[in-house]
């Protein structure tokens, strides 16, 4: 039987990857964090859970169990890195050594050190290719002012991204309202309300220009349209072919309910 391994963050991704690949014919093996990843997942694979920061014990179950293909996904968040860090003696040195501490380049690296290893890290759509977002209208509707001003926060939230900053911006009037950073998405989402005061505005979330579909990609699901339509925001905009949306029948069904409308560019 094939194996595959699953670094799982929080969120359902993880979840949906691992029943994905054990419905294809695959023996699954979750590396799973405390307090981060879903027990959903243990119902899908062979797993263990370890503390944010243990390098040594991810490493030696995947390669005692003969895994030689790995999968990055869900969040752990930076802010709760920084906070829950409790690093073992190899991580300690890797982190003495990384001299780039951006997001893609600790990823980058956390891969080359696996891969020294024999454990090849791979894409992490490789079980979710039905989640990814499509080119259009995908929910809702969008008037042709709309999608222009989608259209510029795109050229915008590309350089951004590219500067890996954030993935994600708000506009309004062709205003750069709020910007993702370290934070996340949904607190760029609740900022560009508190600012508007409610006013609709537009959500842009897009992928890296030269992005590397093992690490980072755009994702939205109900909780960033649940989010949006609080703060105000009535049309999110996604890069299409690189953008996952997360438990996609219900975050439509909500966004529709919601009148938050969202389209693929």
């Amino acid at each position: 039987m094939n194996k595959v391994g699953i670094i799982a963050g929080s969120g359902t991704l993880p979840v949906i990857a691992a029943k994905n690949a054990k419905d294809s014919g695959y023996e699954v093996y979750s590396v799973c964090f405390k307090n981060h990843t879903s027990g959903e997942i243990e119902k899908y694979s062979k797993f263990k859970y370890f503390s944010i920061g243990n390098f040594s014990g991810p490493i030696d179950f995947l390669k005692e169990n003969g895994v030689r293909d790995v999968i990055l996904l869900g969040t752990i968040s930076h802010i709760n890195i920084f906070r829950d860090l409790r690093p073992d003696m190899r991580a300690a040195k890797f982190l003495f050594n990384l001299k780039n501490k951006t997001p893609i380049e600790v990823l980058k690296s956390v891969s080359a050190e696996l891969e020294e290893e024999g454990i090849k890290v791979v894409d992490s759509t490789l079980f979710l290719k039905e989640l990814i977002a499509k080119k259009g209208l995908i929910t809702g509707k969008a008037s042709e002012e709309q999608i222009k001003q989608a259209e510029y926060g795109f050229k915008i939230a590309k350089k951004i991204a590219d500067m890996d900053i954030g993935l994600a911006v708000a506009v309004k009037d062709y205003s750069v309202i709020a910007v993702e950073a370290i934070e996340g998405t949904d607190e760029c989402i609740k900022r560009a309300g508190e600012l508007l005061k409610g006013k609709n505005f537009i959500l842009i979330k897009v992928s890296r220009t030269n992005q590397d579909f093992r690490f980072d990609l755009p994702v939205i699901g109900h909780k960033t349209v649940e989010n949006a339509a609080k703060a105000g925001c009535n049309l999110i905009a996604v890069e299409s072919l690189k953008t996952i949306i997360v438990d996609m029948d219900k975050t439509l069904e909500i966004a529709k309910r919601l009148d938050v409308s969202i389209l693929g560019l």
